[in-house]
């Protein structure tokens, strides 16, 4: 007799569900489809050779140290150069407030473990990043959409929800932000929204995650202060990451928060892994302390702005003029939005797909999964700069298609 698995499962597992990114990523293995859809650096970006010398080299001069477990919290030097680091920007923390995760994501997933119960109200920007609400979602929490502009969350419409939901006997207490380019529209927070969000999350005692794995990343201009650099009451927990700035295969994140906070998660990351990879800390340390890692986001900058700028050429010489895009100032994401008019965006996928060209549609973006349908996000890190213009041209000619169809049906009324 076959064992019916479902009926061995916690009940807590109903609240895990598949991410509809991750059904796109199979896609990228196909060498004839121009996938948008991943946020992935660029594979040409990677410095494979430096790499592979500064990890034969910390091997054969630190085998015990890189080999070996590490503590829960991390490399304490590494923890060290992290907390110098934020302190540069703006925060007053040493190591003991820093502990290291496997990539950002352990991180969200740690916090939602230790913060949120289940059926608790969890707020989030609109749309939001897919990773972030199911690790919340996971744990039971609830999220709860806070429209957006071009600067960001809305401070008035952020605290007549908070009102709303402490009406209903459901008091948020997180607030989960991806201030910086965010995904998945490319938004960057402005200093004035950061100061109000924070006056709100004050005033009504709720704690901010912050996010950020794409703020070194900056093509124009440069990024606000963070929240934590500007918080003055610990209600701040930033989230750091190494996958974008360096390479995402050491999967080195850190979290940096009051240091009774990061007891508590050391405590829940004990009974996940233990600690992360002590050759991924060592070998981000390494990188770090000798400025390899400010000369490659040198680099990337760069070779991303320039990306980014065939992205948008493309889709302003090829997209319809009734489809609006974001115009980002760093990151990975341009966040588009198809006419009201238009089929939804997952049918206009389908049809794209049909053609080798893909991306995501935007419902898994939002808290309600009612809006978003027409919406799409387009990622520009990880196709060449060629896959780009052949990709948006493609779609730019399904568009047309779509739209003339349209143009037809009217007139044919």
């Amino acid at each position: 007799m076959t064992i019916e698995w479902q009926n061995f499962y916690a009940d807590r597992t109903r609240h895990m569900k598949g991410s509809q990114i991750r059904q796109y990523f199979a896609l990228t293995e196909r060498p004839e489809v121009i996938s948008f859809a991943g946020g992935f650096p660029g594979n040409e970006f990677f410095p494979s050779d430096d790499i592979s010398a500064a990890l034969a080299k910390l091997v054969k001069e630190e085998s015990k140290l890189a080999l070996q477990y590490t503590s829960t919290e991390g490399h304490f030097e590494l923890r060290n150069y992290l907390a110098g680091k934020m302190n540069s920007n703006g925060a007053s923390i040493n190591a003991d407030h820093v502990i290291i995760t496997d990539g950002s994501q352990q991180g969200i997933d740690l916090l939602s473990r230790v913060l949120i119960n289940s059926g608790e109200a969890v707020l989030v920007e609109e749309p939001a990043y897919i990773g972030g609400m199911g690790a919340i979602k996971s744990y039971g929490g609830v999220p709860v959409g806070i429209p957006m502009d071009s600067n960001g969350p809305i401070p008035a419409k952020m605290e007549v929800i908070i009102n709303d939901q402490i009406r209903k006997g459901n008091r948020p207490k997180v607030f989960y932000t991806v201030p910086n380019f965010q995904n998945p529209t490319g938004i960057t927070t402005s200093a004035e929204r950061r100061r109000a969000v924070l006056d709100l999350a004050y005033r009504y005692n709720i704690i901010i995650i912050e996010d950020d794995p794409y703020g070194e990343l900056c093509y124009e201009g440069s990024v606000p202060e963070s929240y934590m650099s500007i918080d003055k009451k610990e209600q701040v927990i930033y989230l750091g990451s190494y996958s974008k700035i360096l390479i995402p295969g050491i999967r080195i994140g850190w979290m940096a928060g009051p240091r009774q906070l990061i007891e508590k998660v050391s405590l829940a990351k004990q009974t996940t892994n233990l600690c992360s990879s002590s050759l991924g800390q060592q070998l981000a340390f390494r990188l770090s302390d000798e400025g390899y890692v400010d000369r490659h986001v040198e680099k990337l900058i760069g070779l991303y702005r320039n990306k980014r700028e065939i992205m948008l050429k493309a889709m302003k010489q090829y997209f319809p003029t009734d489809i609006e895009y974001s115009k980002p100032r760093g990151g990975f994401f341009v966040w588009v939005k198809f006419p009201a008019y238009y089929p939804p965006s997952k049918d206009i996928l389908e049809y794209a797909l049909q053609h080798n060209v893909a991306y995501v549609h935007g419902e898994g973006f939002y808290s309600n999964s009612i809006g978003g349908s027409h919406g799409a996000r387009f990622s520009f890190s990880q196709p060449t700069a060629e896959q780009i213009s052949i990709g948006i041209a493609t779609l730019g000619k399904i568009l047309h298609e779509v739209k003339a169809n349209l143009t037809l049906k009217a007139v044919g009324q």
